[in-house]
C-alpha cells in the first residue's frame, strides 16, 4: 500500500557539545557516533526495524538510487528474519539520466579515437550532448509508457537503438510507436501521409559504438525495478521542505532539528491546515 505521505521519520546528530567530559555519556545529545556518510543507512534500519511496532506491518520495498549502501545493511540485517526478504525498487528518474551520463562517459573516454568509419565519436553530425539528451528522454519514455511489462519495455528501448541507425535507403522503424504525437518522425509522418527524410540518424559505427552501453540498461533484471514508475522526486520535496525551516548553512542544535523535520512533515503530509 503507497499513502503517499511520510509515516515515520528518525533525526540522527553526531555533533557533540558537551562541556562537562565527565557527564558526557549521560547527557550528551550526539545519538550517532559514526561517520556523516553512514547516517542514512542507520537511519534507514532504524525506521526499517520498528515498522512492526509503529504500524503493525512489515515494509516491502525499498526504492533508492543506485547507492544501495542502506539496502545491503536493511538485507544483511535479516530486519525481518528469512521468511520476509525486502525488495529493491530503482528510482524510474535515476536510470533514465543512467542512459545520458553513460553515453557521456563513453564520449569522453572515446576522445581521439577514430571509428571504423574514420572519423571521431563526438562532433557535428556525430554523437553531441543535444543527440544523447533525445536518447535519454526516449529512453525515459520507453519505461514510463510500458510499466505493465517489461518485454514492451525492451522493446520500445531497442526502438530507439534501430531508430538512431535508421536511413532513408534503410529505415528501421519497425518497433517506433506510430501515431500524431509518436516521438519518432518516421511513423508521425507515417500515420499523418507525409514525407519524411532522415535527418537526426546517426553512423552505424556511432550507433555500434554505443551498443554496450544499451545491452547493459536495457537488462531485464534491471528493468524489473522499474516497473513501478516511482522515483525519488517525493523525498527530494520533502527534503526541499525541511532546509526551508532549518537551513543547512546555519548551525542549529538537535531539538531545532526535529521541530523543523516535524513541522515539515505536518505540512507535506497535510497542508497548513496541519498547523491549525
Amino acid at each position: 500500500m503507497d499513502t503517499g505521505k511520510i509515516i515515520d521519520v528518525e533525526v540522527l546528530i553526531n555533533y557533540c557539545a558537551c562541556k562537562n567530559e565527565q557527564n558526557h555519556e549521560k547527557s550528551c545529545k550526539s545519538i550517532f557516533r559514526e561517520s556523516s556518510g553512514m547516517m542514512e543507512v542507520k537511519g534507514a534500519c532504524i525506521i526499517f526495524k520498528r515498522s512492526l511496532t509503529f504500524h503493525y506491518a512489515r515494509y516491502a520495498k525499498y526504492l533508492g538510487d543506485g547507492d544501495s549502501k542502506a539496502f545491503d545493511a536493511i538485507t544483511e540485517e535479516t530486519i525481518f528474519r528469512d521468511e520476509f526478504q525486502v525488495e529493491k525498487l530503482e528510482c524510474f528518474g535515476h536510470i533514465t539520466k543512467r542512459m545520458g551520463s553513460r553515453l557521456r562517459r563513453l564520449k569522453e573516454k572515446m576522445k581521439g579515437q577514430l571509428l571504423p568509419d574514420g572519423k571521431s565519436l563526438s562532433g557535428k553530425n556525430r554523437l553531441t550532448d543535444s543527440q544523447i539528451d533525445k536518447i535519454q528522454n526516449y529512453y525515459g519514455l520507453a519505461i514510463l509508457e510500458n510499466l505493465n511489462t517489461v518485454h514492451a519495455m525492451r522493446q520500445a528501448i531497442w526502438a530507439i537503438f534501430m531508430h538512431k541507425l535508421s536511413t532513408d535507403e534503410h529505415p528501421q522503424h519497425g518497433f517506433c510507436p506510430i501515431c500524431e504525437d509518436s516521438w519518432c518522425g518516421f511513423k508521425k509522418a507515417e500515420a499523418t501521409g507525409s514525407e519524411y527524410k532522415h535527418k537526426n540518424n546517426l553512423h552505424a559505427a556511432i550507433v555500434e559504438a554505443m551498443r554496450p552501453v544499451f545491452r547493459d540498461l536495457f537488462h531485464i533484471d534491471l528493468l524489473k525495478k522499474c516497473v513501478h514508475g516511482k522515483t525519488q522526486n517525493p523525498n527530494e520535496g520533502v527534503n526541499n521542505v525541511i532546509w526551508s525551516r532549518v537551513p543547512k548553512s546555519k548551525f542549529v542544535q538537535i531539538r531545532a532539528i526535529c521541530l523543523g523535520v516535524y513541522d515539515a512533515v505536518c505540512t507535506f503530509n497535510e497542508g497548513n491546515s496541519a498547523k491549525l
